[in-house]
This record gives structure tokens, sequence and C-alpha cells, in this order.
């Protein structure tokens, strides 16, 4: 799959610039962490689609000492920043190129996977592919094994798109401590938006049920950002 991201000058940007500026950041993965801890005392697999530098998949090594992870990104630049910052868990920690218009099947065997977590990658898919990819993400799951995705959704409406880029847009100046004008002008001419292809978050949570998906909901939500998944 050919996107931005796989240009090392994205890559630098988001996780030097935006990364820690999403709004509620440390709120969604705390969400993550607590919705996995109330249904898997102890997991010892983990897998985190588009890992990035890691982030997500450091959070569940850190929380679970034995827990071993599988990490899959399509940016090769990502998974260059992974090995430097998952240094300390790499006995752990297993690091893959993987393009999710593929099957991710080949990173796992199927009713193996404990919990499956994804941080802003998924809406990168076109939506069969979603629908595909969730499909593939349940049978990998043992029973009762979760799945939980931390998502730039779509908005109902454009016009509270408007106010969820300009509220974005304060969060970043806010973190940049730099000037509002220049960052919003590189927010909206920013080179990765192309490559969002946004669905609402009930619609994703609906899919998930159809697929098998138990106690599937959104359990976090501010504007676009979601924190949302199933248990299988």
């Amino acid at each position: 799959m050919k996107t931005t991201w796989q240009r090392e000058d994205v890559t630098t940007h988001y996780l030097q610039q935006v990364r820690g500026g999403i709004p509620f950041g440390a709120e969604q993965a705390q969400m993550m962490l607590q919705v996995v801890n109330h249904f898997i005392e102890k997991p010892d697999i983990v897998m985190d689609l588009g890992c990035g530098n890691g982030f997500l998949a450091e959070i569940l090594l850190r929380t679970y000492p034995t827990v071993k992870a599988i990490c899959i990104d399509h940016s090769k630049p990502m998974i260059e920043q992974a090995k430097i910052h998952m240094e300390a868990y790499s006995g752990r920690c297993e690091l893959h190129v993987g393009d999710f218009r593929q099957s991710i099947r080949d990173f796992a065997d199927p009713n193996s996977v404990d919990c499956i977590v994804s941080g802003y990658a998924i809406h990168h898919l076109p939506r069969e592919m979603k629908k595909l990819l969730y499909t593939d993400i349940y049978n990998l799951l043992k029973p009762g094994g979760i799945f939980i995705n931390i998502e730039h959704t779509a908005s109902a409406s454009d016009k509270i798109e408007k106010l969820y880029d300009e509220l974005f847009i304060d969060h970043l100046t806010a973190y940049n401590e730099g000037n509002r004008e220049e960052i919003a002008t590189r927010y909206y001419n920013r080179p990765d938006k192309a490559d969002n292809i946004l669905e609402r978050v009930d619609i994703q949570v609906n899919w998930l049920r159809e697929i098998g998906f138990n106690h599937a909901d959104c359990y976090f939500k501010w504007m676009e950002l979601a924190v949302f998944g199933g248990v299988k």
C-alpha cells in the first residue's frame, strides 16, 4: 500500500509535532488499558496493527511483564523508529513491515492472540477492506480475546467536522507553542490528508457486532477521535 506514511519526513513530523498534541491522547491510551484489563487478566500475545514507533505495544509490554507483542506497520520509516523506541523490549517484541491490504493472517495463527490493538491506522483502508480486516482480527483472536481500536473517525456532518478541525488546531498550537495561523496552514495542507478514508464510529461498531464481537461499543469519544472495539 503506497501512502505518504512511507515518507520519512511525514513520519518524523507526526512523531515530533503531532502525536503528542492529539487531544486526550493519554486518556485514550488509558481507556484502552482499562478495557483490556477488564476482560483479560494476563494476556500472553498481543498484536499492534499500524504500530508506528510502538507506542501502544509499549504500554501493554510495560503493563504485562510476560506478554509478547507482534507489531506491524506498512511504513518502513515507522518500523525503523520502532526499532529504536522499542529496543528495551526487543526480546519480547517482533517488528514487521506489513500491508493491511494483504492478510494479517501471515503474522499469527487463528485463535492465538489475546489482544489486538490499533492506533490511527485502519482509517487509511477503504470501507470493504476495513470490514475484511475486522474479520481477520476476529479470526486471529482467542475466544475471549479483545480488539481495541484508537481511531480517527468521521464526523456526523460537515459543520461538526469544521469544529473538530478548529479544536484540533488549537491543541496542536498549544502543544508546539507555535503560531496558530502557520500551524493551521500546515494542518489543512498536510500531505497525508489524502490517505484518510474516514467512517463513522457507530457504523464500525455495528460491523463488529455483525462479525460476531461481543461487548462491541465505543468506549471513549472526543469529536472525531474514538476508542472502540469488542470481545470475541
